[in-house]
């Protein structure tokens, strides 16, 4: 997993870690009943809460501490720091699992031993999420627990009655509004699921079969290797719920291809990066900020994934806008022909079944009012059952398919442990506001400061998200930036559904947006290109992302709220607004595009999405007016091409 997603690489390949082999051996089964715990609480149902979620921190303490280095360029073994600090934290776990039905009957009621395992829970928790997530969460944290003790020494409006660390520790360590929390339980079950389930259909070769599609659809076309990125990302996106999953997946394939046809590495890397980071945003499976956001707003998550369907198409028309007149403007071939496969093929029972009869089940189940983890489990069950049994019947053809199996649960395992201190991470924090109550203040600030202005609290509200996704993880940032700012943004007159949409698009929107910018950082690795340059073309290519977030804040047709003609029309507008303004950022349209029509394009497009119908028609004359020019300009240029010389 990288910071902004579900899903990676193995970090002992990234850390180079060698463990010894009872250690690679531990490891390996305690991934392996680590989605197998995900699985059966998914099916049957989790245990109480407190238990539920302790056996959950306890698999990735084993993990963390066994795979993830005190040092990043550590290459030795798990040492006796690693197994002691991994014995602590199952040891604090299994007080809980064991104490239970003490901790209910007394709750925030501490004893000698519960402090002492408290306080060592915390700070290992702290340490996992510095060694997967980087220090920035980890700093944030820290900061939130000192504001906590010393609360009382802030002057005015800012300070506390303070905490003394026993009270810290009490409601961290003993309630489930500590670590134990919501976050948490959301981690530990629905978003744990979605991980376990991508990891199946990657084994089962759902990745090369986007890919294959991808290349039919778009390959053959003007700039057919990014088309192709845009195209299989969009897929991809659609059951990994991570940007850097998408990048480091699909970018593996689409961006050596663009490299083979002449495409600039930077280039490369930002289609790549811009097409990736539509990924948490795609349902039927978006990031794990959406499951939290179904808990918050205690909505079905079918309800966001549907009201989500069709920004994400708008996000994914826009990059798909800006990269075709990219494509046109600098000439990029298209994909050669000999590497498109015929539709027959990729469409084999073989190849298909795999993949798409367990996205219908997963759809279909959602769409029937099924809990996400449940639907997740059965289709993942349904993928896993297809694989197995989709193939040759020899006994070695049948044993290496249960091995891959057994391996994709495996790495499903791996890839919890960074998301489960995510989700502790986060909930670590959030307990934090509101204990302290910074989470009103900071709210009453952000009405103040915008004046009473809905429009001015959306830009601020970006800005905070932005700086957030600097140092926080896409799901960290959107928890935190829903706590404090949501309510201020209700207040304002969004509903709770529009403002936690608006502030998770932007929160998603880092991916791409420095210093951290994590799928840019992943395709640029990928690319051998320049950061800085390929995260300038990222952010020009996702330039839709900025908009649409602003769009549906004030158009809610576009979230299915309101008539048939009313989303119909607020599609279309959007559509065509969002291609106009992909060829403004371009400078291209029928043909390069003067400096006054490109200020022309811009305005046009910024016109169409505006829900006024005098402004929307002033825009589409605009637009009109530009077109026209440009096409009289191009048949001059023909007439003139075809003149004899002489």
């Amino acid at each position: 997993m990288q910071a902004h997603g579900t899903m990676t690489a193995d970090p002992d390949e990234d850390s180079g870690r060698s463990l010894t082999g009872i250690q690679a051996g531990i490891a390996s089964v305690s991934a392996v009943l680590f989605a197998a715990f995900v699985l059966y609480t998914s099916e049957f149902g989790p245990w109480p809460t407190l238990i539920n979620r302790a056996i959950f921190l306890g698999f990735a303490f084993i993990l963390v501490y066994l795979r993830y280095p005190l040092r990043k360029k550590e290459r030795a073994r798990a040492g006796l720091v690693d197994i002691t600090a991994m014995a602590v934290g199952i040891t604090a776990c299994v007080y809980i699992i064991v104490q239970y039905e003490w901790i209910t009957d007394n709750p925030a009621e501490s004893t000698r031993i519960s402090f002492w395992l408290g306080l060592a829970l915390t700070i290992l928790v702290l340490e996992g999420m510095r060694r997967t997530l980087g220090w920035a969460f980890v700093l944030v944290a820290v900061a939130m627990l000192l504001y906590a003790y010393f609360g009382n020494w802030v002057p005015g409006r800012w300070g506390t009655r303070g905490f003394d660390l026993s009270e810290i520790v009490e409601t961290l360590y003993l309630t489930d509004r500590g670590v134990w929390g919501m976050v948490t339980g959301i981690v530990a079950t629905v978003v744990a699921m979605y991980v376990v389930f991508g990891a199946v259909i990657f084994a089962s070769g759902g990745g090369e079969t986007f890919i294959a599609l991808s290349l039919f659809l778009a390959g053959r076309s003007v700039g057919g290797a990014a088309k192709m990125a845009t195209v299989a990302s969009g897929f991809f996106g659609m059951i990994s719920g991570s940007s850097a999953a998408n990048a480091a997946t699909t970018g593996m394939f689409t961006i050596p291809t663009m490299r083979r046809l002449g495409y600039r590495r930077e280039f490369a890397a930002g289609v790549e990066a811009a097409a990736s980071t539509g990924g948490q945003v795609m349902p039927p499976i978006m990031g794990a900020g959406a499951f939290v956001m179904a808990e918050l707003l205690q909505v079905p998550y079918s309800a966001i994934a549907l009201a989500a369907a069709i920004p994400a198409l708008l996000y994914y028309l826009g990059v798909f806008a800006t990269v075709h007149f990219e494509a046109k403007k600098d000439g990029l071939k298209p994909v050669p022909a000999e590497m498109v496969l015929a539709l027959a093929k990729i469409l084999s029972w073989r190849k298909a079944a795999p993949l798409f009869i367990p996205l219908a089940v997963l759809t279909w189940s959602l769409l029937r009012g099924q809990s996400p983890e449940l639907a997740g489990v059965r289709a993942a069950a349904v993928g896993l059952g297809l694989y197995l049994v989709l193939g040759d019947w020899t006994p070695a053809s049948i044993g290496a398919r249960v091995v891959t199996a057994v391996k994709a649960i495996e790495s499903g395992g791996k890839a919890l442990v960074m998301l489960a201190f995510l989700g502790v991470g986060a909930q670590v924090i959030i307990s934090v506001v509101t204990l302290t109550g910074i989470g009103v203040k900071l709210s009453e600030l952000l009405i103040s400061a915008s004046g009473g202005s809905l429009a001015i609290a959306l830009v601020l509200t970006a800005v905070v998200c932005t700086v957030l996704g600097m140092g926080v993880t896409t799901t960290g940032d959107y928890i935190i930036a829903a706590a404090v700012i949501g309510p201020a943004l209700v207040k304002l007159g969004l509903t709770p559904f529009i403002a936690n949409l608006f502030i998770f698009y932007w929160a998603v929107s880092s991916a791409v947006t420095p210093p951290v910018a994590a799928a840019v950082f992943v395709t640029a690795g990928i690319a051998g290109s320049r950061v800085l340059q390929t995260g300038g073309i990222a952010c020009r290519l996702a330039a839709s992302a900025f908009v649409i977030p602003f769009v549906f804040a004030y158009v809610p047709a576009l979230l299915l709220q309101g008539s048939v003609a009313e989303i119909v029309v607020a599609s279309l507008a959007s559509a065509v607004g969002l291609v106009t303004l992909a060829a403004g950022l371009t400078g291209y349209l029928v043909r390069r595009a003067t400096v006054v029509e490109r200020l022309a394009l811009l305005v046009a497009g910024t016109s169409l999405t505006v829900p006024m119908l005098a402004i929307r028609l002033s825009g589409l004359a605009l637009l009109l007016v530009v077109l026209a020019r440009q096409r009289v300009a191009v048949g001059r240029e023909g007439v003139a091409v075809s003149q004899p010389v002489g």
